[in-house]
């Protein structure tokens, strides 16, 4: 559909395409407002578009609503300015539009199906820590290992509440940084941390997620964090083939004692990014402060969703 208007709507040409889409006569359209053809909701909107166009910005996308002949349909216009005034204010337009109607609605449809996974998840992680709450009530477990469990629970529920604001299309590292640091709470000021923007794919960011919250944990309890001294640096960066390298890196803290065995958070560090994403991890426990150094691709090849 082509359609040549002024500035207040006052439509000056119109192709057969849209005459039949509103089921008039091309000549009869001319002079009428084109705004008695758009729902009155989505008016300041379209508006606020055109106002985009100026003579060193001649171009605007705008999507909107229709009232056409078959009933109200999404179009997706291209406009294009033709004239303005001596003081650059748009004059005459012309638009080629395009519906958009099935690609609107299985927009719709996606996002209903998201809301519903993020509702699922949000529910299913709510039983998860109401039925560990219920079989370990009064049981001999320490009080030490419930709160690390719980603080696992919240560190998986922070990487679920990042993927739900990108919709599930992924979460920017940051963001992932800051949900797995949550533990650190006023320390986190103490935490240094650099890298170029990143976008992680689902299983990715619920992983390294669960790894920095391990890492904090320990920081915090033997670690740098565990006095006023120490620090701690998180650094990271996309290197060839995309794959992403991540370092942490405590310095100033108690002097370090590599441990006598393996425990729950080594290990898993270890599947969470050598099994789940192919990565690679290295742990050093140096004397003057724990390194432990990540690498995993950014994208994967194992599912197209990928949904953690």
């Amino acid at each position: 559909m082509v359609c040549r208007f002024r500035r207040d709507g006052t439509i000056l040409f119109v192709n057969r395409a849209y005459a039949e889409a509103m089921a008039q006569p091309a000549e009869a359209l001319v002079g009428q407002s084109l705004w008695q053809f758009i729902p009155p909701e989505d008016r300041t909107a379209v508006e606020a578009g055109l106002d985009q166009l100026r003579p060193d910005h001649p171009h605007v996308n705008i999507e909107n609503r229709m009232e056409t002949a078959a009933g109200i349909r999404w179009t997706l216009w291209r406009n294009h300015g033709l004239t303005w005034d001596g003081q650059g204010t748009l004059l005459e337009a012309q638009s080629t539009g395009f519906d958009i109607t099935e690609r609107k609605e299985l927009e719709e449809q996606r996002q209903l199906l998201i809301d519903e996974l993020n509702h699922r998840v949000r529910n299913t992680l709510t039983v998860v820590q109401g039925m560990a709450h219920q079989t370990f009530r009064g049981s001999e477990i320490p009080p030490r290992q419930l709160a690390a469990f719980y603080a696992r629970l919240h560190a998986l529920a922070g990487a679920h509440t990042a993927l739900s604001r990108s919709n599930w299309a992924g979460a920017e590292m940051a963001e992932v940084i800051r949900q797995g640091l949550a533990i650190c709470g006023d320390d986190i000021e103490r935490i240094a941390m650099s890298g170029p923007p990143a976008k992680l794919r689902p299983s990715a960011a619920v992983a390294l997620a669960l790894v920095l919250h391990e890492l904090a944990t320990n920081a915090v309890k033997y670690g740098a964090l565990s006095d006023h001294a120490g620090r701690v640096a998180v650094r990271w960066q996309v290197g060839a083939e995309d794959r992403l390298a991540v370092t942490w890196q405590e310095r100033g803290g108690p002097p370090v004692v590599p441990p006598a065995r393996t425990g729950f958070g080594s290990r898993l560090i270890t599947s969470s990014i050598a099994r789940q994403l192919d990565g690679s991890v290295d742990l050093a426990f140096e004397p003057e402060g724990l390194t432990c150094r990540l690498e995993f691709p950014l994208r994967s090849d194992r599912t197209p969703s990928d949904l953690p």
